[in-house]
């Protein structure tokens, strides 16, 4: 283990303990140091390589097996070759082309949210109350998150767009990668 590790784990023992006010004579402590979740944010990629993959295994050994018939190595060969280059053209453009839709897809919903919130923010007032709602918060609870979401527009589309629309915003470089990602693999 290492000097750090030791010292991080050394610092989460030594917390300290926040007592909480409760209405019975126990008293309740929070962690001064929370959790720290780690999550993985390739699962875009992992998708891509598993797509581009598996249909890189069966598209060729199809091809490869229906040539063979016809008793030519040479032609299978180059029938495999050629498929392989050019499926992986096509799964590759394919993912770029999703891609760039994805990005235009959400760049449209939040100029649309936008100019919601814009011309009628009652009506995008009462859509966070019933989204909230769903979670089983009340009107009263929501109402300071609605009056500081509306001090602050950006916040406010954004919230929409996530709990709303449940859209979450493309990388700018998304679409190379997933292309470049699903190509390649198609290939390998």
């Amino acid at each position: 283990m290492s000097t750090t590790a030791s010292v991080e784990e050394q610092k989460r023992e030594e917390s300290v303990a926040v007592p909480l006010p409760t209405s019975s004579s126990s008293s309740t402590t929070v962690n001064a140091f929370p959790h720290e979740e780690k999550h993985t944010r390739h699962s875009d990629i992992v998708r891509d390589v598993i797509i581009g993959f598996s249909d890189g295994l069966t598209v060729p050994f199809a091809l490869t097996a229906g040539l063979s018939s016809l008793g030519s190595a040479r032609l299978v060969i180059l029938g495999g070759l050629a498929e392989l280059f050019s499926g992986s053209i096509s799964m590759g453009l394919g993912a770029y082309l999703a891609g760039v839709t994805e990005r235009k897809h959400y760049e449209v919903e939040e100029a649309r949210e936008r100019r919601e919130v814009k011309e009628q923010p009652a009506a995008e007032e009462d859509e966070i109350y019933e989204i909230m709602g769903g979670y089983g918060l009340d009107r009263a609870t929501v109402h300071p998150m609605v009056m500081a979401l509306k001090e602050n527009p950006d916040a406010w589309v954004k919230f929409m767009m996530d709990f709303e629309l449940k859209l979450e915003k493309p990388r700018l470089s998304r679409e190379w990668i997933s292309g470049l990602m699903m190509g390649l693999s198609y290939f390998i």
